[in-house]
């Protein structure tokens, strides 16, 4: 929720501070003290004009300020979860072996690899090897 208030208070500076300056691409008259934003005629003096941009740029860093507080909460929230995902994986498998019947029990017989020439492509158990033939 926060990241989706950070990005539209963000756009919302973004385009305000856009229109403006498309909208008065001429020089600004001080004798006047006339500009326009979205077709909405604006009187001021070149401080209030500086500060309607102060304002308008902490807007914006504001936004931006809630966007990147949003992204590192979800990430490190996200963080929390995988790691408790790894504990029960790690729990799951040391109940498992715990309730395995003893190796002791079923005698393991050893087997050699069978090795072949290639070895992306290794032998069958059941195959003849021809070269020895």
């Amino acid at each position: 929720m926060i990241i989706l208030i950070g990005l539209l208070v963000l756009i919302a500076a973004v385009i305000v501070g856009a229109a403006g300056v498309a909208a008065n691409s001429g020089e600004f008259d001080a004798s006047t003290g006339k500009f326009e934003v979205f077709d909405y005629s604006f009187t001021a003096s070149a401080g209030e004009l500086f500060l309607y941009g102060i304002v308008v740029g902490a807007v914006g860093m504001l936004g931006l300020a809630l966007l990147l507080a949003g992204a590192v909460r979800a990430s490190s929230r996200s963080r929390a979860t995988r790691r408790e995902l790894r504990q029960s994986r790690r729990e799951v498998a040391a109940a498992q072996r715990a309730t395995e019947p003893q190796s002791a029990a079923t005698p393991h017989t050893e087997t050699k690899p069978v090795w072949s020439m290639n070895r992306f492509m290794p032998k069958s158990r059941g195959s003849v090897d021809v070269t020895k033939a």
